[in-house]
């Protein structure tokens, strides 16, 4: 039984997906699976695998609906492996990603149920090392109130002990946005979250193509946490209030302003004191136009 199962979903990126399975390869640490879930590729996603020709690399197929969930689910299940790593299929690691990490969990106190690193943010098409913040004040130990704030934790610098997945369950596979996050949540409740400040990973973007798509699944994604743990996420109002901004501000990006009005109001009611609410506030008044304009102008103040 290996070590650590590495989770790899992957969607018609074979050009990326060699990367990411030969950063695993060349780890120091050598015990270890990696479990390559082909989500309907149409590219030669298979001959890319097969071409390592490494009895300790598995290939499914996802042969249900598709999603970086379902997919990753369809591994766990899969795994043998005492820890679970995901690793997406356009990412790499670092060469002592595992060893260090392995070592923090394995001294771990028994409510520890994970580890996760900081990383490095590059620009796919230029190489450009953007810098990277986690946006929190908190790194490690109980992340439960922090995750109500920001999400320090990046899914491919995560490894996780699977006996915690096996007790809260694996990601929802019903929400295409934050589901991560919805995991992380889960697992606070009832753990906590080591953390290294090396960069282990090195996290890729690449210019996006369907931006409404993307802002949809955003507020979605929120919309449904913040439903599903109230309790978490309205402990502290200057936040929880952030988080509504937040989303009225996208509802007005795809020109849905009654509905970004609507979250601009109950961000003020709970927080009256922060001043650019009131700027959109009345944008969302004017036509999705000219809030485009106004946006533009006050782009830093958008998240």
């Amino acid at each position: 039984m290996p070590k650590v199962s590495v989770i790899i979903p992957t969607h018609n990126r074979a050009e990326f997906l060699r990367l990411a399975i030969t950063s695993v390869i060349d780890q120091t640490f050598k015990d270890w699976e990696i479990i390559v879930v082909d989500d309907h590729s149409t590219d030669n996603t298979p001959a890319v695998v097969e071409s390592f020709a490494d009895e300790r690399i598995k290939y499914l197929k996802n042969r249900g609906k598709n999603g970086p969930s379902i997919s990753r689910n369809l591994a766990i299940s899969s795994a043998s492996g005492e820890y679970i790593a995901f690793l997406d299929d356009d990412d790499e690691w670092l060469l002592d990603k595992l060893q260090r990490q392995i070592e923090v969990l394995d001294k771990s106190r028994s409510n520890i149920c994970g580890v996760h690193s900081n990383l490095f943010m590059i620009e796919k098409m230029t190489g450009n090392i953007i810098p990277y913040d986690p946006g929190t004040e908190k790194l490690k130990g109980n992340l439960l109130h922090q995750l109500a704030i920001c999400c320090p934790l990046v899914t491919p610098t995560v490894l996780i002990k699977k006996r915690c997945l096996d007790e809260v369950g694996l990601f929802d596979e019903t929400i295409s946005y934050m589901e991560d996050r919805d995991l992380w949540i889960r697992l606070s409740m009832k753990w906590d979250f080591e953390y290294i400040s090396k960069p282990l990973a090195k996290i890729y973007l690449h210019n996006r193509t369907h931006l409404s798509q993307d802002i949809e699944a955003q507020i979605s994604g929120k919309e449904i946490l913040y439903v599903r743990y109230p309790h978490i996420f309205q402990e502290n109002r200057k936040r929880w209030s952030e988080y509504l901004l937040t989303i009225g501000l996208q509802y007005c990006q795809l020109k849905k302003m009654s509905e970004g009005r609507r979250n601009i109001i109950k961000s003020i009611k709970f927080y009256p004191f922060k001043a650019i609410a009131y700027l959109h506030l009345f944008a969302s008044l004017l036509t999705p136009c000219h809030y485009k304009h106004i946006r533009k102008f006050y782009k830093s103040e958008f998240n």
